[in-house]
């Protein structure tokens, strides 16, 4: 049985080579997608915290002043937020502060990556005529 093998076995040479750089290939193509990944994961969380903090600011001072928030966070984050951009609208008392825009792309590949969309609501803050706000 052992004499059938060693020919066999001695003829494989260079299949480790090939083997080992297809490998390598596998390896650097899921590092790219979990680069990419992470990239729009938090481009994501930047929308949603600049929504929020869009919104936050626009119940008390306004939808101009919300969307100033908004847009100094984005500016903040860098890169990740720099296709990014909020807009307000006002509904029934409450005033919605939008992010939207294209994620990041690391590599310039045609990826059908969604766009950036995050949405944050909060009603506007009313005073009775005769108070006044209170601004920190």
């Amino acid at each position: 049985m052992t004499r059938r093998l060693a020919p066999r076995l001695g003829c494989e040479r260079g299949d480790a080579l090939i083997e080992g750089l297809l490998a390598l290939g596998l390896v650097l193509l899921v590092v790219c997608f979990a680069g990419q990944a992470i990239a729009y994961v938090h481009a994501r969380n930047i929308a949603e915290a600049a929504a929020q903090d869009g919104a936050s600011a626009a119940a008390s001072g306004g939808p101009q002043t919300g969307i100033s928030r908004a847009e100094q966070i984005l500016t903040a984050a860098g890169g990740a937020g720099s296709h990014l951009h909020a807009t307000a609208t006002t509904d029934a008392g409450e005033i919605t502060i939008t992010v939207q825009g294209a994620p990041p792309k690391l590599f310039s590949l045609p990826l059908l990556l969604p766009n950036i969309h995050a949405r944050a609501s909060l009603p506007v803050e009313q005073y009775a005529a005769n108070e006044q706000a209170i601004t920190p």
